[in-house]
């Protein structure tokens, strides 16, 4: 199963190709056949914190224009609150993973 995290929109607009285009080099034309077809106009790795803040960022930008749209993970419809919750925790699990890899060195220094 893919792993990913996208947002939809309702309608095509300026603010629509600005928002997307801020984040994927892609035409005018092909962000209104996405949105006609009813595909992401941007999609990314729901793995990495990155995509999943251009989503939140594209998210942003769409609501403050008055475009009505949709973030999904995995083919469900998600929202802020669970992406955000989503990127503190892959911030905690790096902060623990470097942690133990810098007490692993420390141990192996002390040996």
């Amino acid at each position: 199963m893919d792993a990913k995290v996208g947002i939809k929109a309702d309608r095509f607009s300026a603010a629509v190709a600005k928002a997307v285009r801020a984040y994927e080099d892609v035409s005018m034309s092909e962000i209104k056949r996405r949105i006609g077809a009813g595909e992401f106009v941007y999609s990314g790795d729901l793995y990495r914190a990155d995509e999943i803040k251009k989503v939140l960022a594209i998210n942003d930008a769409l609501t403050k224009a008055g475009i009505n749209c949709e973030m999904y993970v995995h083919d469900e419809v998600t929202n802020t609150e669970y992406l955000n919750n989503l990127l503190v925790s892959y911030k905690q699990t790096e902060e623990w993973t470097e942690y133990v890899m810098d007490m692993e060195a420390q141990a192996d220094e002390d040996e």
